[in-house]
């Protein structure tokens, strides 16, 4: 549900961001990007440590965060950070440069710890006072006004990651066992069969899945643990992981129910699917999660699909299009993808060799991940900001993970 907040002043404005953001920051520097009086973009990233490579860290994430900015059109900046003075005004007088480098005004830089805010920008004693002003985000009326509004503000970014751990414990035992089962199934289905007989059996296969699974989670039912191991094992044939991908593009672009069931079906296997194996699922959420403009789900769901396998391409497309910051409206839709006339004489390739995952247009490079976080309409002062759509780009900036696209490997465990 989209909701509009009118904030005015400092304290308001940081009491609005836990729900803005879906967790209370902490030892953070938010950065606010205005297009006109709209918010266009928003991002989060940790402080940089204290060693001397921590600090070219930070000069590197500033100039990355004025680059997306100027990409984006942004033409004003608000930054706001969230830790003790040593720590967060040397990184944020480095982005407020590098912002001033690449022509973004600076509206305002504050720094909040402990109940307190400062603004680095007013030294007026009666308006910014030495020892900062008080400020209880949990009682003001922005805080009632979000809750209102359905927001909610975890405590901290672990208690919003710990949504997307795997099983553990019995049911991590009993999607094991049940793994097993699936990948014996898939020996039985191919035993014996040539390339092309074993591409139209897994593939058909993963379309009576996916049609079920999604029909399941649409009618509000849950696969069981047969079922996601099922597909768990076939998301591993490229092709079926392919065209999964361009049926969940599709079937969100055209919104509807459908959007809804997708959702609650990746968002169960990311929860459900047994770690190591996790990597495609994973990758499908991310970028469910990034469509709907909520980049902490996708940042999250995209570190669950890295953590299970660091060299998935999938993975890295989506790792470069976060740390591009690129909007939903940047990237065109996921083609079908078609296959080539094969020369004469020249042999089928195995159905082992690897191929490019669906999204061909994503330009390669070396961009570290890029989080855009819950996009949500809120007026600053007299100015309204314009209610956020399907086309900006909202983000956490991660300094801790840089990825570079590996190899896809189609796997089929036996």
């Amino acid at each position: 549900m989209a909701s509009r907040m009118r904030l005015r002043g400092p304290a308001e404005l940081l009491s609005a961001m836990p729900y803005l953001m879906g967790f209370h920051p902490t030892d953070s520097l938010v950065a606010l990007g205005l297009r006109g009086s709209g918010l266009h973009v928003q991002l989060r990233g940790d402080l940089p440590g204290d060693l001397p490579g921590d600090r070219d860290a930070g000069e590197v994430l500033a100039e990355h965060y004025a680059g997306l900015f100027s990409r984006n059109g942004i033409d004003g900046a608000l930054l706001i950070g969230y830790g003790p003075p040593g720590r967060a005004e040397p990184f944020l007088r480095a982005v407020a440069a590098a912002l001033e480098r690449s022509g973004i005004a600076l509206l305002d830089m504050l720094r909040t710890h402990e109940g307190r805010y400062w603004s680095l920008l007013c030294a007026a004693p009666g308006c910014c006072p030495p020892e900062g002003r008080a400020f209880d985000p949990t009682t003001s009326l922005v805080a009632a006004e979000a809750t209102l509004a359905g927001l909610v503000a975890l405590p901290d970014r672990a208690a919003v990651a710990a949504a997307f751990a795997g099983p553990h414990g019995p049911a991590l035992d009993a999607m094991e066992e049940a793994g097993n089962r699936a990948n014996l199934r898939v020996l039985r289905l191919v035993a014996g069969r040539d390339a092309a007989a074993i591409r139209a059996l897994l593939a058909g296969a993963g379309r009576a899945a996916l049609d079920l699974a999604l029909a399941r989670y649409g009618e509000g039912g849950r696969l069981t643990d047969d079922e996601v191991a099922w597909l768990q094992v076939l998301l591993h044939v490229v092709t079926f992981r392919d065209r999964a991908w361009e049926r969940l593009d599709r079937d969100v672009r055209r919104a509807g129910h459908l959007g809804e069931a997708h959702r609650r079906l990746w968002t169960d296997l990311v929860r459900r699917c047994e770690p190591a194996s996790v990597a495609p699922a994973a990758t499908l959420l991310s970028y469910l999660s990034w469509r709907a403009g909520n980049g902490l789900h996708a940042s999250l769901a995209l570190d669950r699909a890295l953590d299970a396998d660091p060299d998935y391409s999938a993975a890295g497309l989506m790792a470069e299009i976060l740390g591009r910051g690129l909007s939903p409206g940047q990237v065109p839709p996921i083609a079908p993808t078609r296959r080539r006339r094969r020369p004469p004489g020249r042999p089928r390739r195995s159905v082992d060799r690897p191929r490019r995952g669906p999204m061909r247009h994503a330009e390669p490079g070396k961009g570290r991940v890029t989080e855009p976080a819950k996009g949500r309409a809120i007026e600053l002062g007299k100015g309204r900001v314009s209610e956020p759509g399907k086309g900006e780009p909202r983000g956490e900036a991660r300094p801790d993970r840089a990825v570079s696209p590996g190899r896809d490997e189609r796997r089929r465990r036996r």
